[in-house]
């Protein structure tokens, strides 16, 4: 029996990774064919991407080490993750693990703009806020500090329908501003949170998602965004074409109430028992 195991999309630097194959020689074919096409009303992948490729971002957030049993410091980690920019201010929508881990908040966040044959422009960012229950988190960074910013414009994840195309942009496996193009493959499905609460109304989709995708934005073929990249079910740890997001409207609601700081505190002690599936790898 297979047993698929849920792993969170953030990516910790640092870490090496392979790819291959396990078990043999694999011959690869090149087939030739047309790209698939959205409906003939919406935007195909390529127009999105140039489009709002530079309204989604890089984020590095950095972890304050540890001290071990024998006193010896651990050093600082970085995690890698994705978001997007929902205003001109400077407000950027993301995943609330890709800036916390066990309810500790990352200590500093780098944000960096797809540049032009460049590593793009890299500002501060700070946190607004960070709710676990939902994995939304609020960035903001001084719009001064950034070419114009343009916001993606924001769908309505009631209306997604199973089999809409989608496109996903973000930075999987540290291979920055990638994309990665399916359709929906289920609705209303049960996420678990970094806390262990339920995030209801999830979007499933077979677009490629993978560690250091999280907090990036899943795009409908009219170019808005219905979810923010979250989470994989996979046997491998890596993807196996499913992904699940957190509903762009779940989103909206919890930002608004991080910008007007009705939110609830979130706690800043670390788990008591170390384990985190949701940690950035």
């Amino acid at each position: 029996m297979m047993v698929a195991g849920f792993v969170g999309a953030a990516l910790l630097l640092g870490v090496a990774y392979a790819t291959g194959v396990v078990g043999g020689a694999t011959t690869v074919t090149t087939v030739k064919g047309e790209p698939a096409a959205f409906k003939t009303t919406g935007l195909t992948p390529q127009d999105i991407y140039e489009k709002y490729v530079g309204s989604v971002v890089e984020i590095r957030s950095t972890f304050p080490g540890s001290y071990d049993m024998w006193g010896q410091y651990s050093g600082d980690q970085q995690a890698l993750g994705t978001g997007f920019v929902v205003s001109e201010d400077g407000d950027i929508l993301t995943n609330a693990h890709v800036v916390s881990e066990s309810g500790q908040l990352a200590s500093a966040v780098t944000v960096i703009f797809k540049g032009d044959r460049s590593a793009g422009t890299q500002v501060q960012g700070t946190i607004v806020g960070s709710d676990d229950s939902t994995d939304v988190a609020v960035i903001r960074i001084d719009p001064g500090q950034a070419t114009a910013l343009e916001p993606i414009p924001l769908g309505d994840s009631s209306q997604v329908a199973v089999g809409e195309q989608v496109v996903a942009i973000g930075n999987p496996l540290g291979l920055d501003f990638s994309l990665s193009s399916g359709v929906v493959s289920a609705t209303d499905r049960e996420l678990q949170s970094p806390n262990g609460a339920v995030i209801t109304g999830g979007i499933q989709t077979d677009a490629a998602i993978n560690s250091g995708n999280s907090g990036g934005p899943l795009i409908d073929a009219d170019g808005k965004v219905i979810g923010i990249n979250e989470q994989i079910a996979s046997q491998s740890g890596g993807n196996d074409g499913i992904g699940f997001a957190v509903p762009i409207n779940t989103a909206v609601a919890v930002m608004q109430q991080i910008l007007d700081g009705s939110l609830p505190q979130q706690s800043q002690a670390p788990s008591t028992d170390g384990s985190s599936e949701y940690w950035p790898y």
